[in-house]
Parts: C-alpha cells; structure tokens; sequence
C-alpha cells in the first residue's frame, strides 16, 4: 500500500462500535488514509482484514494505547478521534482542506470541532463556541499559560511535528489530559494553531461513573488533573518541563491498566 495521506490514532475498548464508525469515516473522506486501533478487544470481523485498517492488543491505559498507535502511523498527517464518535459526511475532508490552507508550514495544527453527550440529549445538539475549546477554560487553565492557547482533544498535524513532540505524554492515563499536555507543548515552542470552521464528528457520553466511563472518570480526577495542575500552575512550568518527549515513552507506562483491568 502506498502512503496513505491521514493516520487516524484510536484508542478503544468499545468494539461493538466500529463497525458504524468506519462506515461513517468512509463517507467523510475520499483522500487515503489508514486508521489504527489499539485496545485489548478483538476488532470486529468487517474490519480485521482491511489493508488500511491496523490493530494492536494492548491492556494499558488509553494514552499508552494512542502512542503505541501512533508509532505505526505512516501517513503525512496524523490526527486522532475516540471510539463513541460518528463523522459526518465530507467532514474530513472539509477540515483537511481548512489544514492545507493554513499554509506550508510544519508546525501547523488545525483543532476540531465536535459534538459530544448523551443520545438525544439538548448537550449532544450543540455545539460549542470556539471559547470551549481553549485551555483556560478548562481544568487545564492556568495563570502561567496563554488564555488565547487552544485545547487539542481532536487535531490535525503533520507528522514530522507531532512525532518531533513525542507524541502524548504516558505519565498521564486519559487522553484529556494527555491533550492538554501536548497542546501546551505545542504551543510553547510555536505551534500555530487554528480552529476548524466545521464539526468533525458526533460523540457519545456517559457522564460521571457510569457504564464503561468508570476508570476515565476515576484517573481523570485523581490522577491526571491533580498532575497536570502541578506541571503547568507552577510559574516556572517553562523550566521544568520538556516540550518534546520521546514517542515510546509508552513503554514506562505499566502494561495492564489496573483502573479497568
């Protein structure tokens, strides 16, 4: 297969899901791309023998699971997206085309928008103004940090610069914070960063503990949030913190993620 233009990083437990997921992917697009899933679950059948489909077994936390992903991408641009989200028609390329007129630059970063709650719900039909999707008005905001950064929950970026990050740092369990993290390293060293003019996908949310949203409820309050309020609200954040990690840090990270397993 010759390289695919997009990688599309998925962590994922939710395998029942996928199956729709992709069909939705597939009328987002027509450009190439490849989407690799990492998860302890087996994928389903429609998808295990699809060339541009990749899958890793894997018990670590969701971070973990997106650098292990992420090193087996081989497209020019990465971007990423959770396993309770349905694109919507021509989205992806919609917000592709927004990245490309960003300009040549390498270190661009396009941020998507979503919509996110419950099936049904009044939360699920709207969609949030850009200020939502801004570090400062987030668990992550901080005094010492820009209030005009942007969160990178979904992103698009080329690969040299996301891989020049080290991707996600592991020390973190969810992808929230882990986002956060890399937004706020991207940014430092200038990353220029911009907000995507459409929605990239619908997800679905089970709010607080409930059903399977248990040990990301669990290690986002306990964890991840208390650890990135003290990198980034200490006023010397600059001198403490590494921009750019290595890509398999993964590997530091513990192999079976005790919160879920």
């Amino acid at each position: 297969m010759s390289q695919p233009e997009i990688s599309l990083i998925l962590p994922s437990i939710r395998t029942e899901r996928l199956e729709k997921l992709y069909e939705s992917l597939l009328t987002s697009t027509k450009r190439s791309f490849e989407l690799i899933i990492c998860g302890p679950n087996p994928l389903p059948d429609v998808l295990k023998d699809l060339k541009h489909v990749k899958y890793v077994k894997d018990y670590g936390s969701p971070v973990r699971a997106s650098n292990i992903a992420a090193s087996l991408c081989e497209g020019k641009v990465y971007t990423w997206l959770a396993d309770d989200c349905l694109f919507f028609e021509n989205s992806l390329d919609q917000c592709m085309d927004e990245f490309y007129d960003m300009g040549p630059a390498k270190n661009n970063v396009l941020v998507a928008k979503y919509y996110e709650g419950q099936e049904g719900s009044n939360e699920r039909q709207t969609l949030q103004p850009d200020a939502y999707f801004k570090l400062c008005n987030t668990p992550a905001g901080s005094p010492h940090v820009p209030e005009e950064w942007w969160l990178f929950n979904i992103a698009f970026m080329y690969a040299d610069f996301f891989n020049s990050l080290g991707g996600w740092d592991c020390s973190y369990e969810g992808t929230w914070a882990s986002h956060a993290d890399m937004a706020i390293r991207a940014q430092y060293i200038g990353a220029k960063v911009e907000m995507a003019q459409i929605p990239l996908f619908t997800c679905d949310h089970m709010p607080g503990g409930t059903g399977d949203h248990m040990p990301i409820f669990e290690c986002q309050h306990q964890h991840d949030e208390p650890l990135l309020q003290k990198r980034f609200r200490d006023p010397h954040w600059i001198m403490n913190v590494q921009p750019k990690i290595r890509l398999d840090n993964w590997k530091k990270a513990p192999a079976v993620w005790k919160r879920r397993f």
